[in-house]
């Protein structure tokens, strides 16, 4: 499907996400992520695609768009031309580093291992 502003907006929230720019928070729902943007839209980021009948999450991650009042303003997939699933992955990877603070773990963790060289 061609949509040139969903895949323009997925480019940036790409862009920005690897930048550590974008400020995604865990949730309590395990792997889903979510950015609050202009204080009245929101990107949340699940790591598949769709649930099975037999309650299976299948597909690659999609991000979307939410207004403040829950109504659905994009949906970004890779059924969009120019949206990859490595590119979703990559999102949905850097997105769980930044909520998590991994770096800094990573950083630390590499501190003490050097240690002992």
């Amino acid at each position: 499907m061609d949509d040139p502003k969903a895949l323009a907006l997925f480019q940036e929230i790409l862009k920005k996400t690897l930048a550590t720019k974008l400020a995604w928070q865990p949730t309590a729902v395990e792997d889903k992520f979510v950015a609050p943007m202009l204080g009245k839209y929101t990107l949340t980021l699940v790591p598949y695609t769709s649930v099975s009948s037999w309650g299976e999450h299948e597909g690659p991650p999609i991000v979307t768009l939410e207004d403040d009042k829950k109504n659905t303003i994009v949906e970004i997939h890779n059924g969009i031309t120019g949206v990859t699933a490595e590119d979703l992955q990559t999102l949905l990877v850097f997105a769980r580093r930044i909520a998590f603070n991994a770096d800094e773990k990573i950083d630390e963790l590499l501190q003490e291992l050097k240690k002992d060289e």
